[in-house]
């Protein structure tokens, strides 16, 4: 009588290639993202300057970027330059530090609420639209001013 023992290793096997996969993919999107964010870390000048894509870029960065602040959250707006067809990255951070990956939005979605944050911390924002794993448009940054 023939077991399963074998088949089921081979299962066990292709399922763990396939999460390091995704994990490796998801991890180049994210650092890439960081490396391009890290670069745009200064908080905004007075003036208002239209949004810039960096070199890798392929298409307009999220526009009107906006948000408000409920003191411990902070929900951004911003418009989808794709009509739905990317997925955007959130990054944030304090006030004249890095800014730091936050989260992930799909495609279609327009908003993000950020929960837990401290009332007498200011805070930048700044969303990425996901062209490809290494081509992507950063929007304008937006701060507290607490």
């Amino acid at each position: 009588m023939p077991t399963t023992e074998p088949a089921a290793g081979r299962n066990r096997v292709a399922i763990g290639v396939a999460v390091v996969a995704v994990l490796v993919a998801l991890a180049a999107v994210v650092g890439v993202g960081l490396l391009i964010l890290d670069r745009r870390a200064a908080p905004p000048s007075e003036s208002a300057s239209a949004p810039t894509s960096p070199p890798g870029s392929v298409g307009p960065p999220p526009g009107n970027l906006t948000m408000r602040d409920d003191t411990t959250t902070i929900t951004l707006t911003w418009t989808d330059p794709s009509d739905g067809l990317v997925p955007f990255m959130v990054a944030g951070g304090r006030t004249g530090q890095s800014l730091g990956m936050m989260a992930t939005v799909d495609p279609g979605r327009t908003s993000y609420t950020v929960n837990g944050l401290s009332t007498l911390v200011n805070y930048c924002f700044a969303v990425l639209a996901v062209y490809d794993t290494d081509q992507f448009a950063t929007s304008d940054q937006v701060c507290t001013s607490r």
